[in-house]
């Protein structure tokens, strides 16, 4: 294929202006005018041959003898797998093989560094990457060179478990500490569970797992000072990776203000938890205070003098009630600056954009189940279930259907308040005359649906994945996949069971999710028609299901909330707030954000005297201790803190250190990071607890042993990189095949075209020339004559 013109050196083009200038003058005033133009033509040739002009040629070059690097992971953690399978493969390969071994895997590194242009990497690894690049970047860096990353499937030979303690690093005396025990294991554990604490068990039972398993713990230290947990499984075949220890400062309960007029259940609540200073107005000075809670108190300016605080640090924790928020003149208050909400009503239209592409083509109406309900029916009815999905209930979602044409049908609505209407336009969908599968059309309106719509996007497409006819739009949907970028799952839909469809390649192409659904797997087809839902209104229902909006957050992580309120202050969350808690509709309970030095929390239920109760008993209250924490953040004083996470032996530990003095730490690299705060980083040769100063952390067995098995996480990314995974057999079959195959590159050549201009300006004078001897010949005959 050749491209556009090129020239190696264009500023010389601009000689051709005066040049065509000066001619053009010359060619007027000459007295054999097509002499001087010819010559006039062979100069811009001459000029427009040195700038150097040039195509660009693409072809496609393949070898017969692919390329193939067996790159073998030996580090650590491959103790499990058979050891000899490499040189069964190099037997049939004779594929170079390139190891790695040690207690780190710097597995993406590796791929970088044997990746070779038209060239395959087949990869035997447990497919763990610990240190150096992540693997999903240096498999992408090693597909942009043209180089193909294969993989081989690996099963354990021999069992192994590993332990991790999951948890804060400080602890409030006397307070709940909850932390989890996270269980790894290569082909499941069954067996003892220890759990210490200071040598002291409480913690002994005997569990059961198949991969991994986290068990919640929380335990009450009862002194101040660091404190040790300790956790033990039964010894395995690696040893190593069977205790694990954490080690826990524990600290005096901080001191929290609650500004309140009345006793309530979250006074009960904040005072068997914290130093708790009870008081019916701000007082003029906060020293002392980590954090300060407003209970149901109506605005008043000198409520302003909290956003310095807040700004220099302290926690705000703001709940709600009869007098306060939309009740209580917050909106556009001083006070309301510095909340994560503004106090107007809130009409939640979802963060982001779910298109559901539907397929409607005439095989889906002509397939029946063995009960009669025909293909079409079984997708519209999964459609319709997929919309309860509760992590939906914020998104905005529009519908788009393909036959041979792409329709819209409905323009992206918030979830939240149409889930009728989608409901019944998905119904009522059904093919107009014999339609065609054109996925690729659909694709693309969905795609334009989604940049109209300006957010974040998701596409769900339903179809038989019936594409086996029209190679062409298989390959326009991959193409289009791949450019789009963006989270896709592929759902095919099947009448029975092994009937089959493309979809399973097309994700494999694309690194989209896939899943299938056989009939009647997980649903029902009745598509009855419902009576509309009325909305509801606070004064027209008996309690308000909250539930937690986003698990990724310190406050709701591992939070299993169940509770209701029968009242709360209508809001709406501001830009970069959080919502942890909300309602069903989308209302805010509790919403977060970070203002200044300092953390904020809006809780729009009440004290629990009237409105949220539940959210206050044995089963919920969590969610108060852990906002009001979250808001204290570090109890412990400012000057002389450190601050350190649990280290891995022979993994570069971070240590943050407030000190006045430039603090001398042997054998680490000390970096000051601002006023009063350095950083000191060094990497511990062995396990055991290090004390900086008097503040302990521990250092537990290498990385490399604390993941176990199989990464199940290798073949999605192998495949979205556009690779394969194979068994030992399958490899065997195909592996020569696939890196024959993908061993063709587009090469990219100049082909010169000076010679051209050159050749065309030296005949416009040979021209010339033959023809003034012709003309000068002829002039001597009729002399003669």
């Amino acid at each position: 294929m050749i491209e556009d013109l090129y020239f190696a050196r264009p500023q010389l083009l601009w000689a051709l202006a005066p040049v065509l200038l000066l001619g053009a003058i010359h060619v007027r005033r000459s007295r054999n005018r097509l002499f001087a133009a010819s010559r006039l033509l062979a100069f811009c040739l001459i000029i427009a041959a040195a700038a150097n002009p040039y195509f660009v040629e693409t072809h496609t070059v393949s070898s017969d003898q692919p390329s193939i690097t067996i790159l073998e992971d030996r580090t650590g953690s491959m103790g499990l797998f058979d050891p000899g399978i490499v040189e069964r493969i190099r037997g049939w390969t004779d594929a170079p093989v390139r190891s790695f071994s040690g207690d780190t895997s710097p597995l993406g590194d590796k791929i970088v560094q044997h990746a070779v242009p038209g060239g395959s990497i087949l990869l035997v690894s447990d497919g763990y990457s610990n240190s150096g690049r992540s693997l999903a970047d240096s498999l992408a860096l090693a597909r942009a060179s043209n180089a193909t990353t294969f993989a081989l499937s690996l099963a354990p030979v021999r069992d192994d478990s590993s332990l991790e303690i999951s948890g804060a690093n400080t602890a409030v005396l006397a307070g709940d500490y909850p932390f989890h025990i996270v269980v790894r294991s290569a082909r499941g554990y069954n067996g003892p569970l220890s759990v210490y604490a200071d040598e002291q068990s409480i913690y002994s039972e005997t569990i059961s797992t198949n991969a991994s398993a986290s068990i919640k713990i929380s335990h009450s230290f009862l002194t101040t000072g660091d404190h040790i947990l300790r956790a033990s499984i039964a010894p395995d075949g690696q040893p190593i990776n069977d205790n694990y220890q954490k080690v826990v400062n524990v600290v005096p309960k901080p001191e929290v203000l609650l500004v309140t007029n009345i006793s309530s259940p979250l006074a009960v609540s904040l005072s068997d938890l914290y130093r708790l200073t009870v008081s019916s107005e701000l007082p003029q000075s906060l020293d002392g205070y980590k954090a300060v809670v407003l209970d149901d108190i109506p605005y008043l300016s000198h409520l302003d003098r909290l956003g310095d605080y807040v700004r220099e640090g302290g926690g705000l924790v703001v709940v709600g009630g009869e007098n306060s928020y939309d009740l209580g003149g917050y909106s556009n208050s001083g006070l309301e600056k510095f909340l994560p909400v503004r106090s107007v009503p809130s009409l939640f239209e979802g963060g982001k954009t779910l298109v559901m592409v539907l397929d409607i083509s005439f095989s889906l109406l002509t397939t029946r189940t063995r009960d009669g309900t025909t293909l079409l029916d079984y997708e519209k009815a999964l459609a319709v279930e997929l919309l309860k999905s509760p992590q939906l209930q914020d998104y905005k979602v529009g519908v788009i259907v393909f036959g041979t044409k792409a329709y819209n049908v409905l323009d992206p609505v918030p979830l939240s308040r149409s889930q009728q209407i989608i409901s019944e336009r998905i119904i009522a969908l059904g093919p107009s005359g014999t339609e065609n599968s054109h996925l690729d059309r659909g694709l693309e309106l969905a795609w334009d649906m989604l940049n109209v719509s300006g957010s974040q996007g998701e596409i769900f497409v339903l179809s038989d994945g019936n594409l086996y006819n029209y190679p062409e739009v298989m390959e326009r949907s991959t193409q289009l996949l791949r450019q789009m970028n963006l989270e896709t799952r592929l759902i095919q839909v099947q009448a029975f069971p092994g009937m089959t469809g493309k979809f399973n390649d097309l994700a494999a192409r694309t690194g989209s999710n896939f899943s299938q659904f056989v009939y009647p797997d997980s649903l029902t087809t009745s598509l009855q028609e419902t009576a509309p839902a009325e909305p509801l209104s606070p004064d027209r229902i008996a309690a308000y299901t909250a539930t937690t909006a986003s698990k990724s957050h310190y406050i709701t992580a591992g939070l299993d909330l169940n509770a209701t309120v029968s009242g709360f202050n209508d809001v709406t969350p501001k830009p970069g707030a959080e919502r942890l808690v909300a309602l069903s509709d989308g209302k805010p309970i509790l919403t977060v954000w970070r203002y200044g030095l300092g953390r904020v929390a809006a809780l729009t239920g009440d004290n629990g005297n009237i409105w949220a109760g539940s959210l206050y008993a044995r089963d919920s209250s969590a969610v108060i201790s852990s906002t009001l924490n979250w808001a204290i953040g570090d109890p412990r004083p400012e000057k002389g803190r450190v601050q350190a996470d649990d280290g891995w032996q022979g993994t570069p530990l971070s240590v943050t250190i407030n000190s006045d003095a430039r603090p001398v730490i042997p054998g680490a690299e000390v970096e000051k990071v601002g006023d009063s705060r350095y950083t000191a980083t060094f990497t511990p040769n062995s396990s055991g607890i290090y004390y900086i100063g008097s503040y302990g952390l521990a250092v537990n067995y290498p990385l490399e042993y604390r993941d176990v098995g199989y990464n199940l996480e290798l073949p999605n990314l192998i495949m979205a990189a556009g690779g394969k995974v194979f068994s030992e057999e399958e490899a065997k079959r195909s592996l020569l095949a696939e890196a024959r195959a993908v061993s063709r590159r587009m090469v990219q050549e100049r082909l010169s075209r000076r010679d051209v201009l050159l050749i065309a300006a030296l005949l416009i004078f040979l021209s010339e020339i033959l023809y003034r001897k012709i003309s000068e010949i002829k002039r001597r005959g009729r002399a003669k004559t």
